[in-house]
């Protein structure tokens, strides 16, 4: 039932499948202990959480630096507010102020 499921998307469930049979394989064939093979696995969780929080960081201090600069002093609904005090022909020529 469980290799059912992971076989209805076979892309991930062979590649799921494969890395656990290469992992069995270095503890049965090649001699890993199961001791060594759960301290990589802690070695690897430790710098897979510690990129994960250095990319939070970068991301929390860019948020941070565009908040604090004013890299965008004209926001989107500044220009319709210019263009509602405008008149809406000029009297002299008769011809709206968009038209050239």
């Amino acid at each position: 039932m469980i290799i059912r499921k992971l076989l209805r998307n076979r892309g991930l469930g062979v590649n799921l499948i494969a890395g656990f049979c290469f992992i069995f394989l270095a503890v049965y064939a090649w001699g890993l202990s199961w001791k060594e093979l759960g301290g990589y696995f802690l070695v690897i969780l430790f710098f897979l959480v510690g990129l994960i929080a250095l990319a939070a960081l970068c991301g929390w201090v860019l948020r941070k630096l565009m908040a604090k600069t004013d890299w965008n002093s004209i926001g989107p609904d500044q220009h319709e507010s210019d263009r509602k005090n405008e008149p809406a022909a000029n009297e002299k020529t008769g011809v709206k102020p968009d038209a050239k």
